[in-house]
């Protein structure tokens, strides 16, 4: 690339410009337009705009000259600041002369030769070019004497100058906004490597709001405090978000400077009480302010009659809360507090009016502490929860006080103590509300330890014990709240049975609470999310899937109310729509909950990765499924509210075996062994059935297949059916066929695409009738189940080969060969028998070259150097094999 001496030395470009390379092209192509002479970028500070201009140079080296200019805002006023580095050889007399200033730029330009690209100027900071600049370089564009790559935040916007060649079609103008989730998780990958939890991308990327500056900085300062670490390879969140280091509040200072004090006075205000009422904001600041920022889009207003305004991005607010001295800070929500008895329509809002409160020493009743405790706990901010909670006084509300309290110390994992002040409360406890959070409280506690079912099953049992102490004191408690604790309570017991296995008897007491007159919507989105896994479990995925939507919906219906049941119910859709083969619903309900907004059930542990993996798995793409799972089963050792470390562990060590690592399957297959028996029955059980097909890699099969028929037979004679099928599945995959009949007999009824393509499977190959086979692959393929779909395949080309029917067999192979390279290097043993079966022999087809020429069977035994009965051997099986009865046939076939 050819460079003036003066122009600055242009840093290489990034290895792999993030979220930008179809813009990067589109801009390359513009700049070859014969009519256009360059492009306008406009974004926001932090987007990437210069990291595209190096880009773009990068691209364009050795063809072209490229001048950058720097604007500044201190060169603003001074008439060709900018471009002064590259008039040094002006006279003083011609300073002031535009057209000397002209002449002296050019000449800098040189001759431009013919066929020659025109010169590139890229403008940095065009937003704070000076006029007599942006004039000139106008001037050169627009007679052709050169191109420009012009830069410029929306705000104040580009000078007038540009946008007028923007108007008239000669530069073309881009918009730069953030980047979306999938490229910062790309951006994450990048810096961090590529094994990294969903839960780290969707905080990332909440916090950041795709501003690929801020989420660098972010990167970084959360390696350096911790929160963001590597455990075994990988990268995941632990413990508490830190406060935001100094490099970031630096950068963020850096894009506030130059606001004026009444400005500054303004975003103090927005960040300490966001969002604030705009009459509030008006008539306790300068109006003119106010609508600079929000022409600067520092502060956005809300929609509808009532407006509130915030800030524009989250981080600016912490910088800025973090920034106002404390004296300054009460002092500004006193003078808030003068105004009205601010309040808040947003959760977020509230907890922040309650917070300056009680820093100002305003006086905030004891329901309204207890309130923010809740919200606080609900959005994952257990500091600000001990906090109000602790500061609740009144008698009567100081037992579900500590019930918040045990929560904030649940949440930062100090268990003991939560277990502790949980058995406190209920000891004396005289209140049914009281006596059901603490019990859901415990139950989440449990969870969260790792405690079996019996250890529920006493939490159940003291709930109830409870219910009827309450009842014989008479404190004035009405029958029908009895009735309804009541109702809670057995919702409870369905729950351990469902841990247990015992899914027959929790349906009908389910149903019974689904339908009771006297039910809460909470008691019927409890009831809903049981049945669902209810369902699931028996083979009836479709109306699992109908009853866990349903109670996802109750849940959207009420805002924040059943917030902390959101992650148990979707964690049961999943596994109902998993069990239907609703994969493109998996996705939507992934994608629906992959951000941490309102304290989402993604925060933590490694949910996104398990589903992800399990799908992947069922596909039989086994490189993807060891990749998600292994993952998951990292993000499950920090939280595994949802008890599914044990299965993800087994799974890990199936998807690595299948995937050709035997260390690593017998690492997981070691730690599943290690594990204790928590969690539901039915998932330890399937991920014993996955270790079980792990083994069998490096144990042998026989062993493998007999424990898996053990395991389905309890499950069947349990009633667990679609565990059962696992276990046939996979002892078919194995080689078992006397599992065959069971496996088809099982999954006959079964609701959903998943039992229907395994069902077909089973019942072709129990059958070995090859058309079956091939319209249970059809089946399968469509409803996206490569794996299954080539395994039948594969048999039915082997059943043909058998059979004789070569040329059937034959044009079976294409499809399976699609298939098989779907799944991502796996092989099958039908794979290389089938291929075995139809493919010629090198001999063999030497043979048919021959034959097909008109050579006899004695010419081609003594071209081949074999007896006569030899040749007479390879034409029958070559026969077979292509599917031909005559010789003449072999004139029509390829032998490759």
């Amino acid at each position: 690339m050819r460079r003036s001496e003066t122009a600055e030395d242009i840093r290489s470009p990034p290895t792999h410009l993030v979220g930008r390379q179809v813009l990067v092209a589109q801009i390359l192509e513009q700049l070859s337009e014969a009519h256009l002479y360059g492009a306008l970028v406009v974004g926001e500070p932090g987007l990437g705009k210069t990291a595209l201009s190096r880009a773009i140079v990068d691209a364009l080296a050795d063809e072209a000259t490229v001048i950058r200019i720097g604007a500044q805002p201190s060169l603003k006023k001074v008439p060709y600041g900018a471009i002064a580095p590259y008039l040094t050889d002006l006279s003083v007399a011609d300073a002031g002369s535009p057209i000397a200033i002209y002449r002296a730029l050019t000449k800098h330009l040189g001759q431009q030769k013919p066929g020659t690209p025109a010169p590139l100027f890229v403008v940095d900071d065009a937003h704070d070019l000076d006029d007599s600049t942006s004039v000139l370089l106008t001037q050169l564009i627009a007679t052709r004497r050169a191109r420009a790559l012009v830069l410029a935040r929306p705000t104040p916007g580009p000078p007038s100058e540009f946008l007028a060649l923007w108007h008239d079609n000669i530069l073309h103008r881009y918009d730069l906004g953030p980047l979306n989730f999938q490229e910062i998780h790309e951006l994450c990958v990048r810096e961090l490597g590529d094994q990294i939890l969903s839960s780290v991308t969707a905080l990332l990327s909440k916090t950041s709001e795709g501003n690929p500056m801020f989420l660098l900085a972010l990167l970084h300062s959360d390696t350096r405090a911790k929160f963001l670490v590597e455990r075994n390879g990988v990268w995941c969140l632990a413990g508490e978000r830190p406060e935001i280091d100094l490099r970031l509040t630096d950068l963020i200072r850096g894009q506030l400077r130059g606001r004026t004090p009444a400005e500054l006075e303004v975003l103090e205000t927005v960040a300490l009480a966001e969002p604030v009422a705009l009459g509030i904001l008006r008539t306790s600041c300068d109006p003119e302010a106010i609508d600079a920022l929000a022409r600067d889009q520092l502060v956005a207003f809300s929609e509808g009659t009532d407006k509130g305004v915030a800030l524009a991005h989250p981080l600016y607010g912490e910088v800025i809360r973090a920034l106002v001295p404390i004296g300054r800070s009460i002092a500004i929500r006193r003078r808030l507090l003068t105004l009205s008895e601010y309040q808040t329509g947003s959760i977020e809002g509230f907890l922040r009016w309650v917070s300056w409160g009680l820093d100002c020493g305003a006086s905030i009743d004891d329901a309204t502490l207890l309130r923010a405790a809740i919200v606080a706990n609900r959005l994952y901010d257990p500091a600000f929860a001990l906090r109000a909670a602790r500061e609740v006084q009144a008698p009567e509300l100081r037992s579900r006080a500590l019930i918040e309290i045990a929560h904030a110390r649940m949440t930062r994992g100090d268990f003991t103590y939560a277990r502790e002040l949980i058995d406190e409360t209920l000891q004396n406890c005289v209140s049914l509300r009281i006596a059901k959070e603490a019990t859901l409280l415990s139950i989440d506690l449990r969870m969260r330890s790792r405690s079996n079912s019996a250890e529920i099953r006493r939490d159940a049992d003291r709930w109830a014990e409870t219910i009827d102490r309450i009842e014989q004191q008479q404190v004035g408690v009405s029958d029908r709240s009895l009735r309804r604790s009541r109702l809670g309570c057995r919702i409870l017991t369905c729950f351990v049975m469902n841990l247990d296995g015992q899914y027959q008897e929790s349906e009908k007491y389910l149903l019974e609470v689904r339908d009771h007159p006297e039910g809460t919507d909470e008691t019927r989105l409890a009831a809903l999310a049981l049945l669902g896994e209810v369902f699931g479990a028996t083979g009836r995925a479709l109306a699992g899937a109908a009853a866990t939507a349903e109670a996802l919906a109750i849940i959207a219906e009420h805002g924040h109310r059943f917030l902390r049941h959101q992650e148990f119910v979707i964690t049961r859709h999943g596994m109902s729509l998993v069990r239907a083969g609703s994969w493109k619903e998996v996705g939507t309900l992934l994608a629906d909950h992959s951000q941490p907004t309102d304290g989402g059930m993604m925060l933590f542990g490694g949910m996104l990765e398990y589903f992800e993996g399990v799908v992947a798995l069922r596909q039989g793409k086994m490189r993807t499924a060891r990749k998600r799972l292994i993952l998951a089963v990292e993000g499950f050792r920090e939280s595994d509210v949802a008890q599914l470390m044990t299965i993800s562990t087994g799974m890990a060590a199936y998807a690595c075996a299948m995937a050709g690592d035997s260390a690593g399957a017998q690492q997981y297959a070691s730690e599943f062994a290690a594990l204790p028996a928590y969690g539901p029955l039915q998932s330890r059980l399937l991920g014993q059935i996955y270790v079980v097909g792990a083994e069998a890699r490096f144990k042998g099969a026989a062993g493998s297949i007999a424990e898996l028929r053990r395991i389905a037979h309890y499950a069947s004679n349990s009633g667990m059916k679609a565990l059962a099928a696992s276990a046939l599945e996979l002892a078919v995959r194995l080689g078992d066929t006397a599992s065959l009949p069971s496996l088809d007999e099982i999954t006959s009824v079964f609701e959903g695409v998943d039992g229907a393509v395994v069902n077909s499977m089973a019942a072709a190959m129990r059958a070995k009738e090859a058309a079956a086979l091939e319209s249970a692959a059809v089946k399968a393929k469509n409803a996206d189940y490569p794996l299954i779909a080539a395994e039948c395949y594969g048999t039915a080309i082997n059943i043909l080969a058998h059979n004789g029917a070569g040329q059937r067999a034959r044009a079976l192979q294409s499809p399976l060969n699609e298939l098989i390279e779907k799944l991502e290097g796996l092989q099958r043993p039908q794979f290389s028998e089938s291929q075995s079966a139809t493919k010629l022999t090198e001999r063999e087809r030497d043979i048919v070259t021959l034959a097909s020429r008109g050579h006899s069977n004695r010419d081609i035994a003594e071209q081949q150097g074999v007896s006569v009965r030899t040749v007479e051997g390879h034409l029958y099986r070559i026969f077979a094999k292509l599917g031909i009865s005559r010789r003449e046939d072999l004139r029509d076939v390829d032998p490759t």
